[in-house]
């Protein structure tokens, strides 16, 4: 299961999205959209890896069908995916595909965001079933893919708002009544332990691991690390508790510090505020409230002899 953040599910699909419409396709042209009450997972029914090779089959008028992404290139690295049709992240709208075809009941293709997923090459197909599949060879193009996809699934969830229980392939549309007899995604990923179940089960979690979580976990301390905080704590408070020069300290308080600076008992530094000595108050003494208080209260009782 993917160790991620939602956020670092939606960077990662970020940073390999691609937009090429499929302009030329029916799809496209009808302009009919709607807003996804979920979507709905495809595999490619061949053996063909090459993003480029699937878009160009779908930008055709003669195509009779449309998704709105395709992910592939898994042979070449992480991957990539193109968005096909058009979308409209503030309206959460979406593009009508044709994916999935009809059903005793209507067809997810109203109301479900679909895309393709490009399998490896190497085998064939007997009808839905896949022929020469070397597992073993496929897997690190698998494990590509399916970070991808649930990343994807993340992403788009997001984005339109609805829940991982929404998420389907192309044979459940049809269990459902709401789509054409399909035996993706069912075909493929079993062969590496997976499922559409497998796949909900992680978008979930994925999505309801948030940074506030990794924050927590990441802002552990250490107790000499706590310690140094405290004590630069303590240190500012004294230090704000503390008058710099003689313009700092409160009005009734300035006469008798004055008195023993002009006296020269209470000389202090140079440096000041600024750094410029112009006159002896503006050396830096440093004196706290207690200090100006009893001075005072001698100066005022004629005790403080200057």
């Amino acid at each position: 299961m993917l160790n991620i953040t939602k956020a670092e599910a939606i960077a990662f699909v970020e940073a390999h999205l691609v937009v090429q419409y499929a302009t030329n396709n029916g799809a496209y042209k009808a302009n009919r959209n709607f807003k996804p009450e979920g979507d709905v997972n495809h595999s490619f029914g061949c053996a063909q890896p090459n993003i480029s090779v699937a878009f160009s089959i779908m930008d055709k008028a003669s195509a009779g069908w449309a998704v709105n992404a395709i992910l592939g290139d898994f042979h070449k690295g992480e991957g990539k995916i193109l968005l096909t049709l058009p979308w409209d992240a503030k309206k959460k709208t979406c593009r009508r595909p044709w994916g999935v075809g009809k059903g005793k009941k209507g067809s997810w293709n109203n109301t479900r965001i679909q895309w393709e997923v490009l399998e490896p090459a190497g085998h064939t197909y007997a009808g839905g079933t896949m022929i020469g599949y070397d597992i073993s060879k496929n897997q690190a193009y698998f494990d590509r893919m399916w970070k991808m996809l649930v990343c994807w699934n993340v992403y788009v969830a997001e984005m339109f708002g609805f829940t991982a229980d929404t998420i389907n392939d192309h044979a459940e549309s049809y269990r459902a009544g709401m789509g054409g007899n399909h035996a993706d995604m069912g075909q493929w990923l079993p062969k590496h332990g997976k499922s559409m179940d497998a796949l909900r089960a992680e978008v979930k979690a994925v999505m309801a691991r948030t940074e506030n979580t990794e924050k927590e976990e990441d802002t552990t301390m250490s107790k000499e690390e706590i310690q140094a905080i405290v004590d630069e704590r303590i240190r500012a408070d004294r230090e704000a508790q503390r008058y710099a020069t003689l313009e700092d300290v409160p009005k009734s308080y300035c006469p008798s510090v004055k008195k023993l600076m002009d006296a020269g008992f209470l000389a202090g530094y140079n440096g000041g505020k600024d750094g410029d000595i112009t006159t002896i108050a503006d050396n830096t003494i440093l004196v706290d409230e207690t200090f100006c208080r009893i001075v005072t209260v001698l100066d005022r009782a004629g005790a403080l002899k200057v």
